[in-house]
């Protein structure tokens, strides 16, 4: 399922907004990066710089929506604002359905997430083989969650066991709250992560295929290895 033309339209001229009131008053990145347009050909680490900024300084969103430098209007505003409620950390990408792309927290209890894809399946950052754990942000957007266009996907083999336990905290997750479509989520008790094995590989950064030209990377079979690479489609 993906959002519509319109709608992504609408999502990237609002995020590549915000994310030029980020650069201006955080100065995180140098050069001639002041409107919307100009922000498009950033690379993904650039991209990735200014997100976290926004994690880190949640104010900008506040005063990006009061100070509206944009000139957007109410509805629009109003869609900007509710990225506060925005969900980030790994998830499981762990089914595709017809309506959404099942996104599985990797916190306890589980949480199970109807993302909508932007212009791309997710499929054609993981490969049609599920469940990939991956790292983003979920945002609402209107009266559905998607992702902000940055996705990091490590390269990990699961065995019958793990896969057990994901299908397990998946139907945990459904008889608890359902697949959940919008965000915030009320009734969430308190979310601890799962005790997870630590990685030295170092994340490995690839553009969207259709924007660079090169190729998707292979998955890889490492079992209980890990390797991560970020997906951008955030300026499709």
């Amino acid at each position: 399922m993906l959002l519509t033309p319109q709608e992504a339209n609408l999502f990237f001229r609002l995020n590549h907004a915000l994310m030029v009131f980020v650069n201006h008053r955080l100065r995180l990145v140098l050069g001639e990066h002041t409107t919307p347009e100009k922000l498009g050909p950033l690379s993904p680490q650039a991209r990735l710089k200014l997100r976290q900024a926004l994690i880190e300084h949640p104010d900008l969103l506040d005063s990006f929506t009061q100070d509206n430098p944009a000139h957007l209007n109410e509805d629009d505003l109003a869609i900007v604002a509710s990225w506060r409620h925005h969900v980030g950390g790994k998830f499981y990408i762990f089914r595709e359905l017809k309506q959404y792309t099942v996104f599985l927290s990797t916190t306890e209890p589980p949480v199970a997430y109807g993302v909508v894809a932007l212009t791309q399946p997710f499929q054609e950052f993981v490969g049609p083989y599920l469940p990939v754990m991956v790292e983003a942000v979920l945002l609402p957007f209107k009266d559905r969650i998607i992702y902000d266009g940055l996705l990091n996907s490590y390269n990990i083999s699961f065995g019958a066991g793990i896969r057990r336990t994901l299908n397990e905290s998946y139907k945990a997750a459904k008889e608890r709250l359902g697949i959940v479509t919008s965000l915030p989520v009320s009734s969430v008790p308190a979310l601890t992560p799962r005790p997870k094995k630590t990685s030295t590989k170092k994340p490995r950064l690839c553009t969207n295929p259709k924007r660079s030209g090169g190729a998707s990377p292979a998955r890889m079979r490492l079992p209980f290895s890990r390797r991560r690479r970020t997906q951008s489609s955030a300026f499709d």
